[in-house]
């Protein structure tokens, strides 16, 4: 038996360089990543329910890798290793929230941009802004959402539908057709909420992969350009009780797909290749389709020996998810795939034969234990060998504005998370999927505020089913809040608050509902709690400068305002509120910059348009004055009657 575990290892970990003969160099590269796109929901993977004929296409033309599987079932951490091909064992994203690339990670923007490529990268929605490092080594980064938190409302405020992000990387093609070019697009559109359904999303994506297509084929830019199109994961539908993805690591989530188009003259050998490959070989194996050395980091293995019908010396691959620990304490799951078999990590360890069995619902380990045991062994020595101690390390707070965006989004966990090295993760989650759904369930009723008598029977459930769950206390105080039983909310904030003294969104919301109580010393309390655990919540921070304002203490209110405005200075609300209080002061030079700088950010916003108007007839340009005053009416006929 110690015999059969060295091999398997052997197989799983070993790597060499392979090198290659000469080739053709394409001039581009285009990198298209589909969010929730399950590779099964195309026809060119054999899907027969949907026609994809923009992706058949570039599928027929080039290269299907038809086992191609994600390393995180989470927009972050997958592109993360997308673009850097690193796994999320070594750089340590864990869910798309508290974490930032750290700077030191070389991108595949930047290694092809200090080759002389012209980078550009369009998005689909937040979870990818800037702000999260996905940005790095680009030349443009083009993602325009909601400026203004207070206006974020909906998650279609912060996403962008495949008709935009199309219209904006094909006007920076235009312009830069001429150029060698790295592109990355990301759409968005298969991603919770999909309005008209997984299949007709997914439809919109390629009609739009259909004018990308004629685009570089009018221009002359297809046959000098290679193509990838993959996806960051799958999405559940249902398949083993989840909806949505990222809680388990079975094929629904984790199976992409990847397709290779590439530039005219640069020959295959294989249509379709059945070896199991990862995204984190997507990095180097653009680099060496293009030339460019491969950074010593780089953990993700080239591609290029599969198009020329080699094997590759290293097989396997991993998966992770610690959103069950992360949440809930439950137990988090990692697993390896190998040749045949897929195993997976958890309290109740899990052997599946895909190719047997593709709806893996027929766990072999207990009649395979040894094979299990082997697998296990092979799964730890691939931790061994790129985990850093780096894994499972928030890369930093999350400020209010972000949270609000991401919860939008579907994203966000409003129970305060679990620290990785504080649990034992006892509880498999398979036997907490029902828990999972419900728990979701119940934060989608509460922000959208569609409460009930239902919604409190929901809690009360999920209570009895997962009794470890945190955060009930919470949940119940935001039940009654909205359904405007003040005095219930408050004993039940107040449990939260004991149960967890440090979650910062159960004081946030508790400091809010006592200033609206009127028991302003209570409220102003709780507000300063929130910003010593939370220094770059500026939601609580321009809450308290109200309260100082409603109180009287005008310097203390525009001092917190000009710290807002400095820390964040894209945060239009908190402009406006600066504007208004230097009004307050009379300090109408110091007013007129705050209401022009939120008309920077929002050119349609009536009532920065207004104000300015009030703030120029004091100035004596009456002129100015009654331009804006002008504007302000088009914008909203409303302001007319003040």
């Amino acid at each position: 038996m110690v015999t059969v575990r060295r091999t398997v290892l052997c197989l799983a970990i070993a790597w060499s360089l392979v090198q290659i003969s000469a080739e053709l160099l394409a001039e581009n590269i285009l990198l298209i990543s589909i969010d929730t796109l399950r590779a099964d929901r195309l026809s060119c993977y054999g899907y027969d329910k949907n026609r994809t004929p923009g992706i058949d296409r570039w599928a027929e033309e080039g290269v299907v890798f038809d086992h191609a599987y994600t390393e995180y079932p989470l927009t972050i951490p997958a592109h993360y290793t997308m673009l850097t091909g690193i796994y999320p064992c070594s750089h340590g994203a864990k869910e798309n929230v508290g974490y930032r690339l750290e700077s030191e990670r070389e991108t595949l923007a930047e290694t092809l941009g200090k080759e002389g490529f012209t980078t550009g990268g369009f998005i689909g929605a937040y979870v990818l802004a800037s702000e999260f490092g996905i940005n790095q080594g680009f030349d443009v980064f083009d993602e325009e959402f909601a400026t203004s938190v207070e206006g974020v409302s909906s998650a279609t405020q912060v996403q962008r539908p495949a008709e935009q992000v199309t219209e904006r990387f094909l006007a920076w093609l235009r312009d830069h057709k001429e150029d060698q070019f790295f592109a990355f697009v990301h759409y968005y559109d298969p991603h919770t909420p999909r309005p008209y359904g997984y299949d007709r999303e997914v439809s919109n994506v390629d009609r739009n992969i259909g004018k990308i297509d004629r685009f570089l084929r009018d221009n002359g830019l297809l046959e000098k350009t290679h193509i990838f199109l993959t996806s960051d994961h799958g999405e559940g539908l249902g398949d083993h009780g989840e909806s949505g993805h990222g809680f388990f690591l079975y094929d629904s989530t984790t199976r992409i797909p990847l397709i290779f188009r590439p530039a005219v003259g640069y020959e295959v050998s294989a249509k379709r290749v059945i070896a199991a490959v990862s995204l984190a070989d997507l990095m180097p194996t653009i680099l060496r389709l293009s030339g460019v050395e491969i950074p010593e980091d780089v953990q993700g293995r080239s591609l290029v020996p599969l198009l020329r019908g080699r094997k590759l010396q290293r097989e396997g691959v991993y998966t992770e998810t610690f959103i069950p620990q992360l949440h809930f304490g439950w137990a988090s799951l990692r697993s390896f795939r190998l040749r045949e078999f897929k195993y997976i990590e958890a309290p109740r360890p899990e052997l599946y034969e895909p190719g047997l069995d593709p709806g893996e619902t027929e766990d072999i380990y207990s009649q395979r234990g040894d094979l299990g045991r082997a697998y296990r062994s092979s799964l730890a020595g691939f931790i061994t060998m790129f985990g850093t101690s780096s894994e499972g390390r928030s890369q930093g707070e999350v400020d209010s504005e972000v949270r609000d965006r991401l919860s939008a989004l579907g994203y966000v966990s409003l129970q305060q998370q679990t620290n990785l090295a504080d649990t034992t993760g006892s509880i498999d989650p398979k036997d907490r999927i029902h828990a999972f759904e419900e728990y979701h369930g119940i934060l989608n009723d509460l922000s959208n505020r569609l409460v009930n008598a239902t919604t409190l029977s929901n809690i009360e459930h999920l209570q009895h089913t997962a009794p470890e769950v945190r955060g009930v206390s919470f949940l119940r105080a935001w039940y009654f809040e909205l359904m405007d039983r003040p005095g219930e909310s408050e004993g039940y904030y107040r449990a939260a608050l004991n149960e967890a003294p440090d979650h910062v969104l159960a004081r946030a919301r508790f400091a809010r509902l006592l200033e609206r109580l009127g028991r302003l010393d209570e409220a102003e309390s709780q507000m300063h709690e929130v910003l010593r655990l939370s220094p770059g919540d500026y939601k609580t921070r321009n809450n308290l400068a109200g309260l100082y304002h409603r109180t009287g203490r005008m310097d203390a209110a525009l001092a917190e305002m000009r710290m807002i405005t400095k820390e964040r200075p894209r945060y239009a609300a908190a402009w406006q509120n600066l504007g208004l209080l230097c009004i307050g002061k009379r300090s109408w030079e110091d007013a007129e910059a705050a209401f022009r700088r939120v008309i920077e950010l929002d050119q349609r916003n009536a009532i920065a348009h207004f104000n300015l108007a009030r703030v120029l007839r004091e100035l004596g340009r009456a002129d100015e004055a009654e331009r804006e005053l002008e504007t302000a009416l088009k914008l909203d006929p409303r302001l007319g009657r003040r």
